[in-house]
């Protein structure tokens, strides 16, 4: 039993004790109803009993009662740090439980289908990354003309997404120091609160044209902050993304030649010349998913680690359309070349080694990737950081980081 929930059962005894005795009252008025001679009227006690029985029991009363507080107020004084402590550690924990029914889906235990946004659909239950259904416009396959293709976005982990966005070391998140997550706090909250236009992340904040409040989101981030693996097991993720994004490269000749034999059957059983132009371009479209599942695939095969980690760490920002990548769907649009840019900057044709020229270049681009820099304050040759850039000093280990600053430099 806590202290809190003992005062509160001390608090609703006295409660109801008041009103037993003010109901006893009223009920011996009603019995007694004979009016009773005022007090002064009445006889008293006499000086022996004034003076002795009386009095003894007076101060026996008084004694109990000065006990009582001088026991009470130092027992209070001494628990108050940690009923402060307790508290908001509280505060932090109801957060978190009000985050995870935001966060849930219906496969969770915690969700609720009036409140929930079902975050997990996305980023996946363990917040481990996942996928989000996306309409690719014609605008956004560079064809005026193509019919708006749905594909499926690569949605990132948030159980590291605390490690990307701040200044302290891993043994610091670890231990989760003090005002540690501040900076990452502020970044993940500006993303939920605007989301990402462009992409299937959506606006929740109201100040982004969303449904929640600055409370709602903050739970959020609290539930995010709670669910965090350990640096040790955010490197082992990044491995297991390049060995998982291998993996589902080998895949796409398969599932090629799995929409090709369907839409080749579509085709012979369709009825109308509206149905038929339907399935020849799905014919087509998964023709030419085959040979771009094939030739991709032994690109990967030829990739360095370097380019690999881009790919699953870096390629999200810095190259146009990597996040619909799917080879095997002929109707979405092949990414452009590694680091060409999209909501980062482009790397390609020596910008990265106009930024950070030389031996003493590279160190510093290490630095930026690493542990990066705030918002407006310098880096490179005449950087100056937006705060958006994720670093990698807590989730990549330095023999990963140079494997990726050795991409980039020969891009």
């Amino acid at each position: 039993m806590t202290l809190r929930t003992l005062l509160i059962l001390i608090n609703i005894a006295a409660v109801v004790t008041i009103i037993v005795i003010i109901g006893a009252k009223v009920l011996s008025v009603r019995r007694e109803p004979n009016e009773k001679p005022a007090p002064n009227q009445t006889p008293f006690y006499d000086d022996d009993v004034m003076e002795d029985t009386h009095l003894t029991r007076v101060l026996r009363w008084a004694l109990v009662f000065s006990t009582i507080v001088a026991v009470v107020l130092p027992l209070y004084w001494l628990l108050e740090p940690n009923r402060q402590a307790e508290e908001t550690t509280g505060f932090e924990k109801r957060a978190e439980e009000r985050g995870a029914v935001l966060f849930a889906n219906a496969s969770m235990p915690a969700y609720d289908s009036a409140k929930s946004l079902q975050c997990a659909n996305c980023h996946g239950i363990d917040a481990g990354g996942g996928a989000a259904t996306f309409v690719l416009t014609p605008d956004a396959q560079g064809n005026t003309d193509a019919t708006p293709v749905a594909e499926n976005w690569v949605a990132p982990s948030l159980n590291d997404v605390m490690y990307r966005f701040n200044e302290c070391t891993a043994e610091e998140v670890t231990a989760k120091t003090p005002n540690c997550d501040s900076r990452a706090e502020q970044q993940v909250t500006q993303v939920i609160t605007y989301g990402r236009p462009g992409t299937p992340m959506p606006a929740w904040g109201v100040a982004g044209g969303g449904p929640k409040n600055e409370q709602a989101v903050s739970d959020l981030v609290a539930y995010i902050k709670s669910i965090q693996i350990t640096p040790a097991k955010a490197q082992a993720q990044a491995a297991k993304k390049v060995t998982e994004f291998k993996k589902s490269m080998a895949g796409q000749q398969a599932t090629a030649e799995k929409a090709l034999a369907q839409a080749q059957k579509d085709l012979a059983a369709a009825k109308t010349d509206l149905q038929r132009q339907k399935y020849q371009s799905e014919i087509e479209a998964a023709q030419e998913g085959i040979t771009r599942s094939r030739d991709y695939y032994d690109q990967v095969q030829k990739m360095s680690q370097g380019e690999l980690l881009f790919n699953t760490q870096c390629a999200r920002c810095h190259t146009k359309g990597w996040s619909t990548l799917e080879p095997s769907d002929g109707f979405v649009p092949m990414p452009g070349e590694p680091g060409n840019g999209a909501f980062g900057p482009s790397l390609r044709d020596g910008a990265t080694l106009e930024q950070f020229p030389g031996d003493t270049g590279r160190q510093k681009q290490y630095d930026w990737v690493a542990v990066n820099v705030e918002a407006n304050k310098g880096y490179g040759v005449r950087g100056i950081s937006s705060g958006r850039m994720a670093h990698f000093g807590n989730i990549l280990s330095k023999k990963q980081i140079d494997a990726i600053i050795d991409f980039e430099r020969g891009l």
